[in-house]
């Protein structure tokens, strides 16, 4: 028996129909009864098919195309062909819950709520499918409200966990507060006390000052060892007088700001005097001094120059055997200055070399490292370091110490 047209149309909305999960359980000749509602419909591209809040009364089937599911621009699913939506209006005329809008030119089947009802009024098993994606729906449901509690009490234990941080963390401030009001109040007794201190350095420093005034002005009565010791403990006192001004200044440690006064300074000239320093007790040891020094000039400091190079030029004189040398080696290229320092006494351990700059010590005669109440290498460090410079050594044990300082260096002119 040849079908008709009509037939043939209805048989492929049959098979459609079988497809969908709310049909998929009823049989054919019911199918059948719906495939006759069913009315074809065509959305274009971006057409607005369902409105959320528009009183819902027909179901839609996707026979070709794809839509998305959204409320505003949040996007709920997307569903494609063999897919229907808006099936709960076949059991109630509630508001939409979303939109539903094509995402390219759709084919679709439409079955209106009065058609349903028309059909299920007369084939009572239809109900069967319905209620089927009913439950499932429901289930689904169920298992996502179970999802939620879980994931609620993870947020619930979490925001537990972060308030008790936020109040550990609230503890260790107020911690570090009061810390940080005990260390300035430290700081601000550690002041007063310097400041005590450089009063009480001032008038005994003073007065060797103009005791060494004294022996100066008499100088024709001194014999030549006795005018070179006079000159050593002026120059050294001079230069702790001018340490002391600059580092222990009282109004600069009461008002908290320490800057350093620079100058271009020719180094050769200001090696050569701190040599000076040591000439009794290199000739006393019989110490051989290898001078290369190039006229250099770089912008520094000159008394923290002066106390960088006399504490290593000390240390190398204190740790030298006798007839040992002495080498210092002065350079200038287009970009630096380079001082270094030589000796051959006992070197230095390897795995002290990167330390030895660390803490307020000096070396022994066994460059070990001793606490001292001179200026020790940390110092060197510091002064060096507040001066744009870098200071490093090269040792090995037994072969002595070499110290090398770089500055940036100036052009006298």
């Amino acid at each position: 028996m040849i079908k008709t047209k009509k037939e043939l149309l209805i048989d492929e909305r049959v098979k459609i129909l079988q497809t969908t999960h709310v049909f998929s359980d009823t049989d054919v000749e019911v199918l059948r009864d719906i495939a006759k509602a069913l009315k074809e419909k065509h959305a274009r591209n971006e057409k607005v098919i369902l409105k959320k809040g528009d009183i819902g009364n027909a179901m839609f089937i996707i026979v070709k195309g794809r839509v998305r599911v959204h409320d505003g621009n949040h996007v709920l699913s997307k569903l494609g062909s063999g897919s229907i939506f808006g099936e709960y209006s076949l059991i109630d005329e509630e508001t939409r819950s979303a939109s539903v809008t094509a995402e390219e030119p759709c084919d679709l089947l439409k079955l209106s709520q009065k058609d349903f009802f028309n059909i299920i009024f007369e084939k009572k098993e239809i109900t069967k499918g319905v209620l089927r994606v009913l439950i499932n729906r429901m289930r689904s449901m169920n298992e996502l409200e179970e999802k939620l509690s879980k994931s609620y009490k993870e947020i619930q234990k979490q925001k537990e966990e972060i308030e008790l941080q936020h109040i550990n963390i609230s503890e260790q401030k107020g911690l570090l507060e009061e810390q940080n009001y005990d260390l300035l109040s430290l700081n601000e007794e550690k002041n007063h006390l310097i400041s005590i201190l450089v009063h009480g350095m001032k008038n005994p420093l003073t007065s060797s000052i103009c005791m060494i005034d004294v022996l100066k002005s008499n100088e024709d009565q001194l014999n030549s060892d006795q005018k070179e010791f006079v000159g050593i403990i002026d120059n050294s006192l001079q230069r702790m007088n001018s340490m002391i001004n600059q580092i222990l200044n009282v109004n600069r440690i009461e008002s908290k700001t320490f800057s350093l006064k620079l100058e271009t300074i020719e180094l050769s000239e200001l090696i050569k005097n701190v040599l000076a320093n040591f000439k009794v007790v290199i000739s006393k040891k019989k110490l051989n001094i290898n001078l290369n020094l190039n006229e250099s000039y770089a912008k520094l400091n000159e008394v923290y120059t002066y106390q960088i190079i006399d504490n290593l030029l000390s240390n190398a004189v204190r740790l030298s055997s006798e007839s040992k040398c002495i080498k210092i080696d002065l350079q200038q290229t287009k970009e630096k200055v380079r001082i270094e320092i030589s000796d051959e006494g006992p070197g230095i351990e390897s795995n002290r070399i990167d330390t030895i700059f660390d803490q307020y010590q000096r070396q022994t005669k066994v460059h070990t490292l001793e606490t001292s109440n001179g200026l020790g290498l940390a110092i060197v460090k510091k002064y060096v370091t507040a001066m744009k410079g870098k200071v490093w050594c090269e040792s090995e044990l037994s072969k002595g110490a070499k110290f090398i300082i770089e500055f940036l260096a100036m052009n006298p002119n």
